[in-house]
């Protein structure tokens, strides 16, 4: 829990129930030449500058499914990448929207935060409908062309595009060099999105028509009014608050609450020994996956630290001579951590001793600068993996002026939190820079606001609460060259209890209990 604390420092009809991103005016910026020209046509074609001046957009207008289905429909987006989605219907209503922090559906299954792939597609398309294409790079967004199709009796260019592990094809319209079509995967569903009728509007070019195909449902749009930079309620974006909810207990309370938790649990942590598989891929400028490698490591906590023992990579054995290497480097490590101990029992002796913090108030310092310098908004109650708890997000307080780099850092964070209020423990969170992160004034080294991660913990043997899963996105210059990408997947298994003595040994650790399962 510290190490998650303190890394806070450094997303009815089946037509209706299907649907997604039914305005996605979508291309990005990349680096393969023809996909480049086909976007730069694009841009010029909406508008060209007349799109910079665009902070936000509003559209109204009917649906219609079939010829005796019909209802209302609108859209918002607002910069840098906030977006909702409403259709009502027949006594029905769905909305989806991705607020910059989190995303979230309501429909006739009821209220809930979207994960994983369905949140970052969500996400996806705030970020490229709010920019129009400009200046996408700096998301990591990658596109390439995909060769050529016909849409309708014309002829269209394709630009496959992706974000992470998200991928969608575009069609342009040789002709009009406009998008004419979106194609992407839903929920293991092909969904297929037309855009026609356009019209200029604030110089703009926008889709007043758009046909939405998902399996055998297909979901008619006509747009009837379109407004930019309209003054847009931001209460909109939040998550919904339902009424009679229980009520929720005190933001400040609750993490206060948490950090005793981990105090008490501190030592238990340190009676399990594990396995860490850990996934690393390198990107080159433009996102591109370069190269991958997987790790597997045997993990011992020792002396307040933890010992890595390598003993795979992308699958294989080490060799004799590559384990006996390993083992020369685990004894070293092990020696050190147990040195680095006992320099910081002295030190935290000498703090106590003047009154002033140690390493150990480090989590509360931590927690209480978050709550200081963070605004938490739409606080409620949801079920995560079969199981209730307290969600909340965050971003940085407007005004906040940092007056060290931990909260630098804070002011730049945002995204979510899920916590199990009977344990007291964070399960999952979520957290992204929204603006570049400076060492050294940009001079050492600059984080992109790419860069976001994602942790989870799990109760282990009804006892303590233990990470599980970790995945990390960060995009950095170093030295004001260097270009330096990586996203790194990390699962944490197999945790076992066992003794072990202060004089760290390389033959194995005495296990006691069964693997958790």
């Amino acid at each position: 829990m510290r190490k998650v604390l303190l890394l806070l420092l450094l997303a009815t009809a089946p037509a209706i129930s299907n649907l997604e991103y039914p305005l996605a005016i979508t291309a990005i910026a990349a680096p393969p030449q023809s996909a480049n020209k086909i976007i730069d046509r694009y841009k010029k074609a909406i508008g060209g500058g007349a799109v910079k001046r665009i902070r936000n957009t509003v559209m109204t207008g009917s649906v219609r499914i079939g010829e005796d289905r019909s209802g209302r429909f609108s859209y918002q987006i607002a910069g840098p990448d906030r977006v909702r989605i409403d259709i009502e219907m027949n006594g029905l209503k769905v909305s989806q929207c991705y607020n910059g922090k989190s995303a979230w559906r309501q429909d006739s299954s009821g209220l809930r935060t979207l994960l994983g792939p369905e949140a970052k597609r969500l996400r996806l398309h705030a970020l490229i409908a709010n920019t129009r294409l400009h200046d996408l790079s700096r998301y990591r967004i990658l596109a390439q062309a995909a060769g050529k199709a016909t849409i309708d009796g014309r002829q269209a260019d394709v630009v496959e595009v992706s974000m992470s592990d998200i991928r969608a094809k575009l069609f342009f319209d040789t002709a009009s060099n406009l998008l004419i079509k979106q194609e992407q995967e839903t929920s293991g569903d092909q969904e297929e999105i037309f855009y026609s009728d356009y019209r200029k509007t604030d110089g703009v070019m926008e889709p007043f028509s758009v046909r939405i195909k998902n399996g055998a449902s297909e979901l008619a749009i006509t747009i009837e009014r379109i407004e930019h930079n309209r003054a847009i309620d931001e209460m909109a974006f939040r998550y919904p608050r339902l009424k009679d909810s229980r009520p929720l207990p005190d933001v400040e309370s609750l993490m206060k609450a948490i950090i005793a938790s981990q105090e008490k649990i501190e030592q238990l942590r340190e009676n399990y020994t594990f396995l860490q598989t850990e996934t690393e891929r390198k990107h080159d400028g433009d996102g591109r996956v370069k190269g991958a490698e997987t790790k597997v490591y045997e993990v011992t906590p020792l002396a307040g630290g933890f010992v890595y023992r390598l003993i795979k990579v992308n699958g294989k054995e080490l060799s004799a001579s590559e384990r006996e290497k390993e083992d020369r480097r685990v004894q070293k490590d092990a020696e050190e951590i147990i040195k680095k101990r006992e320099k910081r029992l002295k030190q935290q002796q000498r703090a106590r001793e003047r009154g002033e913090k140690s390493e150990d108030d480090e989590g509360q310092i931590a927690i209480l600068s978050f709550l200081r310098i963070s605004e938490i908004t739409s606080m409620r109650r949801e079920t995560f993996r079969g199981h209730e708890v307290i969600a909340f997000d965050f971003e940085p307080r407007k005004g906040f002026k940092p007056k060290n780099m931990i909260e630098n850092v804070i002011s730049k964070l945002a995204g979510t939190m899920w916590v199990d209020e009977s344990a007291q423990q964070i399960v999952r969170l979520e957290a992204r820079l929204i603006d570049s992160f400076k060492i050294g004034g940009g001079l050492l080294a600059s984080l992109s606001p790419s860069s976001a991660f994602v942790f989870e913990q799990e109760k282990i043997g009804d006892e303590v609460w233990l990470p599980s899963y970790e995945e990390v996105n960060f995009s950095a210059r170093l030295f004001l060259f260097a270009k330096f990408n990586r996203s790194v997947t990390t699962r944490y298994s197999d945790y076992k209890k066992y003794q072990i003595d202060s004089d760290y040994k390389l033959g194995q650790p005495k296990v006691s209990g069964k693997p958790n399962q």
